[in-house]
């Protein structure tokens, strides 16, 4: 049985998280070290008791929307994807992104949720302009923005510290007329 979606992407769909994926390996994306490599995440330890906090305020949060990607043809909740800390004047929002599931890996389904939740932003939401913040390395990442049209605004430099050193980003960043003139 399908499950029912938000936004329909091909081999992948976007919906509200749901308890259900509290019970799955959500939680444990978040201590896997290669998964959280390039995130401002894996800092401190997740637990299932963390990660429904996290969701109960997903939830009632009003300047975030956090989406499940699925996978269609397994059903599976492979990872997320949002608009966050979304300023309703100035109608901006930062983009994270996270596919916790490895097998998913190297097969576009970052490339294709980034490209849906920009969409969003836009053509629903009615934002101004979307953010990213990518570590540099993070060449998935990287590729994903520039796919969805999004162009490098800057260097951060040595803005996360993670595993013992300090690591810069690039800020990425697309307007809606930018993006209304790529689609």
């Amino acid at each position: 049985m399908m499950e029912a979606f938000f936004i329909d992407g091909g081999p992948i769909f976007l919906r509200a998280p749901e308890e259900k994926d509290l019970e799955g390996n959500w939680y444990r994306w978040l201590n896997d070290p290669e998964v959280t490599r390039f995130q401002n995440k894996g800092i401190f330890p997740n637990t299932r008791e963390k990660q429904r906090t996290y969701y109960q305020s997903m939830m009632d949060s009003r300047s975030d929307v956090l989406l499940a990607i699925v996978e269609k043809d397994s059903g599976e909740h492979i990872g997320s994807v949002g608009l966050h800390s979304i300023d309703w004047v100035h109608r901006s929002a930062e983009l994270g992104i996270l596919i916790g599931e490895r097998q998913y890996w190297g097969r576009g389904y970052g490339k294709l949720a980034w490209g849906m939740i920009t969409w969003y932003g836009f053509e629903v939401l009615n934002l101004h302009r979307i953010h990213a913040i990518i570590i540099k390395g993070n060449n998935p990442s990287l590729k994903a923005a520039q796919a969805s049209g999004f162009t490098k605004e800057g260097e951060m430099r040595d803005r996360f510290f993670k595993n013992g050193r300090y690591h810069s980003a690039t800020l990425m960043s697309i307007l809606e007329g930018e993006y209304k003139r790529s689609f």
